[in-house]
């Protein structure tokens, strides 16, 4: 876009915490669902209906009718509920770790939801629902923790591709070198009358 001057202005870049914010919502969002395909395949393992735990999830806003309502509404919310849970877990992630290495970033997305699978089994399953902590057993979080953690190691990538979208390289360093000189073999303009 031209300013006054008839000079192109480049927009500038987003701030740091919108591009980990970005980062992290991309590496948050394919982490809860797979959370949530693993809830869903436990509960058919376990001969359930495989909405069972999207249910259970949902009493907060429904009540003990979760326990015998089928697929709807139910499932619908709870699903939501998870889902919007593992993504904030993502992105709190995300403003937590450093851009590391891949090894790094596995390792402190696994320490991550470590810490929240401990804190889930004893604080958020059972204040979820009284009857909510079988069906969120260690059976049925502990894979799905793990997937999401693989999923959410994503992030230093991310970002950084997220990075250089925003900040080229070439860009910056175009930025700090001097134009090249002029290809018919004049010398470039110079003094006071350029």
């Amino acid at each position: 876009m031209p300013d006054a001057g008839g000079r192109a202005t480049v927009p500038a870049p987003p701030p740091a915490w919108l591009l980990r914010l970005a980062a992290g919502v991309e590496a948050a969002v394919p982490s809860a669902a797979a959370a949530l395909i693993w809830f869903a395949i436990h509960s058919r393992l376990l001969h359930e209906p495989w909405w069972s735990k999207f249910n259970v999830a949902a009493a907060p806003w429904f009540g003990d009718r979760v326990y015998y309502m089928g697929f709807g509404r139910a499932s619908a919310s709870g699903a939501a509920t998870l889902f919007v849970l593992y993504c904030i877990l993502g992105i709190l992630y995300a403003f937590l770790a450093g851009r590391r290495s891949a090894w790094r970033a596995l390792l402190t997305s696994f320490l991550w939801l470590a810490s929240w699978h401990f804190f889930a089994h004893q604080y958020f399953w059972p204040k979820l629902d009284p009857f909510a902590a079988p069906y969120f057993s260690h059976s049925a979080t502990a894979p799905a923790h793990m997937a999401a953690a693989i999923l959410l190691a994503r992030f230093p990538r991310v970002h950084r591709r997220l990075r250089t979208v925003f900040f080229p390289p070439d860009a910056a360093q175009a930025a700090v070198s001097p134009p090249p000189p002029a290809a018919s073999g004049e010398p470039p303009p110079s003094g006071p009358d350029c």
